[in-house]
């Protein structure tokens, strides 16, 4: 999947001339374009008025059919005037990035549209045929059996490296790990869990939409979708970010109409790229194997201390059952997993601890049991990523169509 996509466009050659080394635009009426424009500095004229001088154009996010699009205009500089776009296709497109598709021409069509859309001035002054890609993300998903398996395996890459790939842990999302440097200019990779940053992302979109916003309420309708939301709490994602200078270096056009010509005559282009991007990691984790606690014990020591007497005189063992269910999946969930997940009422949570301290336990011993090595079984790492390029959206998924195909099939009928 095409996770984010960011496209520079140049301005059209006769418009712009060298002035002391930088480039500037000449001829053009910036009242005209229509975008907020902001100064660096103002000076006073001999006249008395007020003048202005490093003129900018801020970033500023698009309307389009769900999320925004980044959007940014480079006026004059040492660089070639141009205008940056950055979204994220799946999310313009569907309302959520859980998953997705690998297809460029219909992310370009798409942003070009909304840009088009709300600044037809500006647009017909790019030189639409000389786009060229500054990075985009390729990102694929490995389904494991729970949200504490993905847990388990961020902590485990956490400590995976090979030559100067090397892990960093996220500071925003303890379930995020990336290696190399933040702001690489060739190749960035990162694993994580989409749940948590799913969960933040509809909060958002959810105070949003009790304030009004159309977008958010339309967000907020996708992402409270049952299925795709069973899809993020057990997804693994393995993220590759790919700047202009390593396509470049590896022999991939950045002329964005270039590459969508390799893609239709590439099938398998965007796993290709994925592979590369992450083969030192593959390379060091091959053999490699890790602990997945599942244990079973105790259910004679909770039936003895909680049993109770019915009023026929039988035995009722279904405190001991529950309390026994509940001990484990502590030990395949931990303790702060059940809590975030939310699956019991905090009431209910404290009073099925406190009743598993009765037999002995320890409050600490119950919030570290996940990791506990009693009769573990050891399972192979490869079967934890296994990425698997055929099964990467659901079967009931339907790829989306562009704007303007829409339009076009409108017209047509």
């Amino acid at each position: 999947m095409i996770d984010l996509l960011e496209i520079k466009i140049p301005f059209d050659a006769s418009l712009v001339e060298i002035i002391n080394e930088r480039h500037s635009l000449i001829g053009l009426d910036y009242q005209l374009m229509d975008i907020p424009i902001g100064a660096k500095s103002i000076h006073w004229k001999d006249d008395g008025s007020i003048g202005t001088s490093c003129l900018y154009h801020p970033y500023e996010s698009l309307p389009t059919s769900f999320t925004g699009m980044a959007f940014k205009c480079h006026l004059d500089g040492y660089f070639f005037p141009h205008i940056t776009l950055k979204a994220s296709p799946a999310k313009i497109l569907q309302g959520h990035n859980v998953f997705g598709f690998d297809d460029m021409r219909l992310s370009v069509e798409e942003m070009l549209f909304h840009l088009r859309e709300t600044y037809p001035v500006l647009y017909g002054l790019l030189s639409v045929q000389e786009a060229t890609i500054v990075k985009m993300d390729v990102t694929y998903i490995a389904q494991v059996d729970s949200p504490m398996q993905v847990r388990q395996l961020v902590d485990y890459m956490s400590r995976v490296s090979n030559g100067h790939t090397k892990p960093t842990k996220s500071k925003k999302y303890e379930t995020t790990c990336y290696w190399g440097g933040a702001n690489s200019r060739l190749i960035r990779q990162k694993m994580y869990s989409k749940w948590e940053e799913f969960q933040a992302q509809l909060e958002d979109y959810k105070k949003l939409s009790k304030r009004g916003d159309a977008h958010a309420k339309k967000i907020v309708s996708v992402m409270c979708d049952e299925r795709i939301q069973e899809i993020a709490r057990k997804s693994v994602r393995w993220e590759c970010t790919l700047m202009s200078r390593w396509l470049e270096r590896h022999g991939y056009p950045l002329n964005v109409w270039e590459f969508i010509q390799l893609e239709q005559s590439t099938p398998d282009l965007y796993p290709k790229l994925w592979n590369c991007g992450f083969a030192k990691i593959q390379d060091a984790m091959k053999g490699q194997t890790m602990i997945y606690v599942d244990d079973e014990k105790l259910l004679a020591k909770l039936k003895a201390q909680f049993s109770t007497t019915t009023a026929t005189g039988k035995v009722s063992y279904r405190k001991a059952i529950n309390l026994y269910g509940f001990y484990n999946q502590l030990k395949a969930m931990g303790y702060q997993e059940i809590r975030n997940q939310k699956l019991y009422g905090e009431r209910r949570f404290q009073q099925l601890i406190a009743d598993l301290c009765l037999c002995g336990f320890s409050k600490s011993y119950l919030q570290n049991l996940h990791i506990q090595n009693d009769e573990t079984k050891v399972i192979p790492f490869v079967q934890f990523i296994n990425v698997d390029f055929g099964q990467q959206v659901p079967s009931w998924y339907e790829k989306p169509v562009s704007t303007p195909q829409k339009l076009r099939q409108l017209r047509v009928a």
